[in-house]
């Protein structure tokens, strides 16, 4: 399972990144916005991330067109080879997609909302394609089932592109897509901040605690 925080905050990356159980952050351009970090300031951003720990990271290209994304793509990709590019499941998008995946550049299709368009990323050769489940929930689909099938499918045509789950709203819809198959997922700082707060656990940590003071006094 590989987790990844959904924030351009630095001092929420931070103090997850510190848990030891996020593998890298994702970002996009409201992220970006409401982090108030600025296209210039990608490449420090991205060197702040790395040293809190991350061991990847998720820009979102920008652009019009099909020529815009591919070389927006280029300069997010020569910062380093730990960052991996978006681009949106559109036609433009997915053109650019396969054209950087064809010169080694992983890629992240995203906004993928069925079946086919997870299919189309793995015909680009993308690294990753992002389903929204909340979304997926709140236009009235039913997002779980969505990206089962979309992991089946990819399963079934042996791709090597992974499901990269987006827009979770709870750490029980973690539990019901790792039994999906899906092992990339990306939380909000919010989101992920509930994963520690368990309160049986929180409640036994406690009574471990004092008995442990107890005993040394």
């Amino acid at each position: 399972m590989k987790l990844y925080i959904d924030s351009a905050d630095l001092s929420h990356i931070e103090a997850l990144m510190k848990s030891g159980v996020f593998h890298g952050v994702t970002t996009n351009p409201l992220i970006l916005k409401a982090g108030g970090i600025r296209l210039a300031e990608l490449a420090d951003f991205a060197d702040r991330v790395f040293s809190l720990g991350a061991r990847e990271i998720l820009f979102q290209r920008w652009g019009g067109d099909e020529t815009e994304y591919y070389w927006n793509g280029l300069g997010l990709a020569d910062m380093s080879s730990q960052v991996v590019v978006k681009l949106p499941a559109t036609r433009e998008g997915l053109a650019a997609a396969a054209r950087l995946s064809g010169e080694g550049i992983r890629t992240c299709v995203t906004a993928v909302y069925s079946p086919y368009q997870a299919l189309l990323a793995a015909a680009a050769f993308a690294a990753f394609a992002a389903p929204y489940l909340g979304r997926m929930n709140d236009a009235g689909r039913d997002g779980h089932a969505m990206i089962a099938q979309m992991a089946e499918a990819l399963r079934h045509t042996e791709s090597a592109t992974e499901i990269l789950a987006a827009s979770v709203r709870s750490p029980e819809d973690i539990a019901r897509l790792a039994r999906q198959g899906v092992s990339h997922i990306t939380l909000s700082p919010a989101v992920a901040d509930m994963l520690f707060k368990e309160s049986l656990t929180l409640e036994a940590a406690g009574a471990f605690d004092e008995a442990a003071q107890e005993l040394s006094g």
